[in-house]
């Protein structure tokens, strides 16, 4: 809050300060994408192998009753059960294309791309159908966003570069751009 502070100024108006910095609003919730850091336990030498996985876990997609787990590709690799905390094998969803959610309302719809938010259905759709989804999920809770952090000791640069883009090179159906 402002106040009235003394002043060497011969006029009539008195200086007005702030009292302190302003409060940033508070967030109503939790964030609508959660993010999380994890690195790899150790250096791995570009020539002694591949330095980062093609296709890892990337997302995890919660409702009500299942987590939906998205690899680096935007493909369901794993759909969990959240009461029992087992893998559904057999779920329909698994190998489809995460394309985004949707929310409908009575007369618009609102549509989030790459990832579905807190509030939406996440779409997933299989190769050949993009006109239609394959699947919605049911109302999404919580999303979260796994960055993976790798150290790779850079003993042939060239070489270490292309092992750790190669999966950037992939189109969604894991083939290789030219």
């Amino acid at each position: 809050m402002a106040r009235p502070r003394d002043t060497d100024v011969d006029d009539d108006e008195p200086t007005m300060i702030s009292a302190g910095p302003a409060a940033a609003p508070k967030p109503a919730g939790p964030p609508p994408i959660e993010v999380v850091l994890s690195r790899q336990a150790q250096t791995i030498a570009a020539a002694d192998g591949r330095a980062t996985a093609s296709r890892y876990r990337m997302l995890e997609v919660w409702t009500r009753n299942r987590v939906y787990i998205v690899d680096s590709a935007l493909e369901c690799i794993e759909v969990i059960d959240r009461r029992s905390g087992k893998s559904e094998t057999t779920h329909s969803l698994i190998g489809a294309s995460l394309v985004g959610g949707q929310r409908k309302y009575t007369q618009t719809m609102h549509i989030s791309r790459p990832f579905p938010v807190p509030g939406t259905e996440a779409i997933f759709v299989r190769p050949g159908k993009r006109a239609q989804p394959s699947g919605l999920t049911s109302k999404v809770e919580r999303v979260v966003l796994h960055v993976h952090i790798a150290s790779v000791a850079m003993v042939d640069d060239a070489a270490a570069w292309d092992d750790v883009t190669s999966h950037l090179l992939q189109n969604r159906l894991g083939l290789l751009r030219e």
